[in-house]
C-alpha cells in the first residue's frame, strides 16, 4: 500500500502545474498581476458546467515562477450577494483577488468548495 502513495507521490512531482475542478466548477484561466517584479494580485476565471446555479466557491491559488517552483500558496473565494447573482449553468465570473507573492509569475486554481443556490455544497 506504502508504494502505491509513494508512485502517486513521485508522478504528482513531477506534472506541470495546472488548474483543478471540483463537481463541474471549472477554472478556465487565471493570470497574475505583477509590478515591478511582484505579484499584487491575480485574476481568476470560473465556469460552472454544473446542471444547478453556483452562489458560492472556495479555492486554492498556487503561485510558481517561470521555473514552475512553487513559490507560495494563498485562499480564494466569491460568493453572490445583493448585487452579484448566482452563477447559471454555462455561465461563467471572472474574480480579482489580491496576493503578494514575491517571485511568482503564473498562478494555478484549485476549487475546493461549492456552494450551490438549492442549499447542496460540494468538496472540503
Amino acid at each position: 500500500m506504502n508504494t502505491i502513495y509513494l508512485l502517486s507521490f513521485l508522478v504528482s512531482s513531477f506534472l506541470p502545474p495546472a488548474h483543478k475542478s471540483l463537481c463541474s466548477i471549472d477554472p478556465q484561466k487565471a493570470y497574475s498581476q505583477n509590478i515591478l517584479g511582484k505579484n499584487v494580485g491575480y485574476y481568476v476565471n470560473i465556469k460552472n458546467n454544473a446542471t444547478h446555479e453556483v452562489d458560492g466557491i472556495e479555492w486554492t491559488a498556487y503561485f510558481y515562477n517561470n521555473f514552475d517552483d512553487l513559490k507560495g500558496t494563498k485562499s480564494g473565494s466569491w460568493e453572490s450577494g445583493n448585487f452579484i447573482s448566482p452563477v447559471a449553468t454555462g455561465e461563467s465570473i471572472t474574480d480579482l483577488e489580491g496576493a503578494w507573492v514575491d517571485g511568482a509569475t503564473k498562478v494555478y486554481i484549485k476549487i475546493t468548495r461549492v456552494h450551490f443556490t438549492d442549499g447542496t455544497t460540494c468538496g472540503k
